[in-house]
């Protein structure tokens, strides 16, 4: 939904409840369900800093409440304030004291509104921000220790293990994952490290859940009867052995911080247990329910997270697995692995764009060992806490047991078919293929079972609703929001140039692969016919490498390519001409702004210009030796609307029917210029940012006229910035 109803529409609803109808019920659950999420998510909405305040300086008072993630310039935390927003998630550069969970703090904060990227394909941070109660964003300029320090015993307890675990393992290469099968860490895993867990399937191993909670109690039940049994006067062990059970997983839940997966299976053992000691059968259907109602009302922004609908689908479709299971299956084990690995699929690839074809294999292998490794590790953490000198050793060694088992783990992950990605299927393929793939599990002998491997087609064949076809002569112009930077990418009807790559930073992120590639699949585009960087700024060429590694590229000119550009250079594509007007002549460095590639586009329907970084000394000599050449009807604006660029001759000589300007939100260089935004418009032009549209799309056909759709526009979310133009 792009905004919230508003509560008062609930009541005539519920009104029209007081009479007797058939489905009453339902509608009144919904009504009410609908009306609680809505009261929620205006609760939230109030608690966001609002986009009008972005970038203001105010000191908070609060305390931390998340535990600190250090690196070695920066480090990021939650932080609790007293006053709206009271939920924010803050960086503190440079020498950060060491930071403790409760601790106060009096911060002078620059705050930012939550904000990110928007464009087909590509991750909403917006959104996660949302899901995680975030109300801002911002960076430390000054701070003050103050006294009154907030009891957080859980968290304290988990600061406890993380920092117990570090003295043990200081720089083992084990040491992330062990954090998270322990107390739910994971930003100590590295990103070779989730590679290998997603291309073998076994991220779930370091995702605390209900096989982790389900472990753990069983073990306390079998352990606690045993114990129970033996002693000299009769207790009623398996009571008392139940509720060990369910403490015992309880306090593990909470040490891992009691996320989602684990809270639903905290509610699922609860209602088992409970079941089990009233010797009531209660149908596994209703178990699940429950849990998820619990879930839903105490965080309706659940459903909005990939991981909810992965985890209820696992556990729905493990009890459809058992009741289908053939007669004389001897192994339930490898039948359930088999039977996840397919049934998870389609979700999988849906949610992600990719799968695990060696899954099966490596969880049926993993799996048991991690039902004996796990508790070993959880004993080894707790003596590690109550006698350091035992549990060291014993920690150590198994994060040895660990590397060596992980070695053959990244061997396979490494094999070329171990996983597939591909642009994720639409929701009628997905919908199709999860029936196909019950209906070849269903009971032998059920008429139709064939159906099943029909149904699955689609989703193999990554089919989804058929859209727009690039005619002959025609193409399409996607300008990338990637923050402050340029990614562009021109498809016609056979062929894709992608131009500049946008940034990578070194706190991680990669704008090649966290959304030029994505961008590339959702569009089903496999291959990249032309890589063109128009410079070697950081802000074009950052993405290029991980392009390169992700995406089959043909030819690599321009900066950090095979080729320089130079002026006269021209290819020929499906009925559209692409020529290089700058540089005159070639140079292999392309390190300055003026020594920007400038690249022409046209076709039947239109001419596009995309001109890098060049300033006014590139632009006047263009004017004057090409000024026919630079005409167009879309200019990707240079260096991204700053004052040094785009003249009034510039201007005049593009005269374009639209101006893109590829630019950051709130960048501190404070582009575009306020000038140059006006040069355009007097022009006739309609200036479209990606910082505030997101992802600008032109579809330039022939005999066609050209509107730039927005995506912001096109995809409305109720948590984003609304698009001011």
């Amino acid at each position: 939904m792009p905004q919230l109803l508003p509560l008062a529409w609930f009541v005539p609803v519920l009104a029209v409840c007081l009479l007797r109808f058939p489905g009453r019920t339902l509608v009144v659950a919904l009504a009410l369900s609908a009306a609680w999420t809505t009261f929620l998510a205006e609760q939230q909405m109030a608690q966001r800093l609002p986009a009008a305040a972005h970038g203001e300086i105010r000191w908070l008072h609060g305390h931390v409440s998340g535990l600190p993630e250090v690196s070695a310039y920066r480090t990021r935390f939650a932080f609790a304030s007293d006053t709206a927003p009271q939920h924010l998630r803050l960086s503190w550069y440079g020498d950060a004291p060491e930071l403790h969970l409760g601790d106060c703090y009096e911060l002078q904060v620059k705050l930012s509104a939550p904000h990110g990227s928007a464009n087909p394909g590509g991750f909403d941070y917006e959104a996660w921000l949302w899901r995680q109660g975030i109300g801002a964003t911002g960076y430390i300029k000054a701070a003050r220790a103050c006294a009154a320090t907030r009891a957080m015993p859980i968290g304290r307890l988990r600061e406890r293990v993380v920092a117990a675990i570090a003295t043990a393992l200081d720089a083992h290469p084990m040491r992330g994952i062990i954090e998270a099968l322990t107390v739910g860490v994971t930003m100590r895993i590295s990103d070779a490290q989730w590679q290998v867990f997603r291309h073998t399937g076994t991220s779930h191993i370091v995702a605390i859940s209900g096989w982790h909670i389900g472990l753990v109690a069983g073990w306390l039940l079998f352990i606690g009867r045993w114990l129970l049994l033996r002693l000299p006067r009769p207790v009623p062990a398996l009571p008392l052995a139940a509720l060990a059970a369910l403490i015992g997983a309880g306090a593990y839940a909470m040490l891992a911080g009691l996320a989602l997966p684990t809270l639903r299976a905290l509610v699922m053992l609860a209602v088992a247990l409970a079941a089990l000691l009233y010797t009531r059968t209660i149908s596994f259907s209703r178990i699940l329910a429950l849990a998820a109602l619990v879930v839903v009302l105490w965080h309706p922004v659940a459903v909005l997270a990939p991981g909810f609908w992965l985890s209820f689908g696992a556990v729905a479709w493990i009890v459809y697995l058992v009741r289908v299971r053939p007669r004389g299956r001897r192994s339930l084990f490898l039948w359930l692995q088999f039977g996840l690995a397919l049934g998870l699929a389609p979700l999988t690839l849906y949610l992600f764009s990719q799968a695990s074809l060696v899954s099966p294999l490596v969880n049926a292998l993993i799996l048991p060992l991690a039902g004996l490794f796990l508790p070993l590790l959880l004993l080894s953490v707790l003596l590690l806490l109550l006698w350091p000198a035992l549990g060291t050793p014993l920690l150590q060694y198994g994060a040895d047991v660990l590397a060596a088992g992980w070695s053959l783990l990244a061997h396979m992950a490494a094999w070329p078919l171990a996983a597939i990605a591909q642009s994720a299927p639409g929701l009628l393929a997905v919908a199709l293929a999860l029936l196909g793939v019950a209906l070849l599990f269903a009971p032998r002998g059920l008429p139709g079972r064939w159906l099943g491997a029909i149904l699955l087609l689609p989703l193999l064949l990554s089919w989804r609703p058929p859209g727009q076809t690039i005619p002959a002569g025609g193409y399409q112009l996607v300008v990338l929001d990637v923050g402050q930077g340029l990614a562009a990418v021109v498809q016609t009807r056979n062929h894709v140039l992608v131009y500049d790559t946008g940034p990578a930073y070194r706190t991680g992120f990669n704008a090649g692969s966290a959304i030029v590639v994505p961008y590339l699949r959702q569009a089903r585009l496999k291959t990249v016919d032309r890589l063109l960087v128009s410079h070697g700024h950081n802000d074009h060429i950052g993405g290029a490498a991980a392009l390169q590694q992700l995406v089959p590229v043909r030819h690599y000119s321009g900066a950090g390519g095979t080729r320089p550009c130079q002026s006269g250079q021209s290819w020929h594509w499906d009925g559209v001409d692409f020529e290089i007007l700058h540089p005159l002549e070639p140079n292999p460095d392309l390190s300055e702004n003026n020594g920007s590639c400038v690249l022409r586009v046209s076709g039947p329907g239109g001419v596009t210009l995309l001109a890098g970084d060049i300033e006014r000394e590139v632009e006047q000599a263009l004017v004057q030796r090409a000024a026919t050449a630079l005409a167009a009807d879309i200019v990707v604006v240079p260096h991204h609307g700053s004052a040094t660029s785009s003249t009034a001759a510039f201007v005049a000589a593009t005269a374009p029917a639209y101006a893109l300007i590829p630019s950051g939100w709130h960048n501190r260089w404070d582009f575009p210029a306020a000038e140059v935004v006006a040069r355009y418009r007097e022009q006739g032009a309609q200036v479209f940012a990606t910082a505030d549209s997101g992802a600008l799309i032109a579809p330039v056909w022939p005999q066609a006229p050209i509107v730039v759709q927005r995506w912001r526009v096109l995809r409305p979310r109720l948590w984003q910035i609304p698009d001011p133009n």
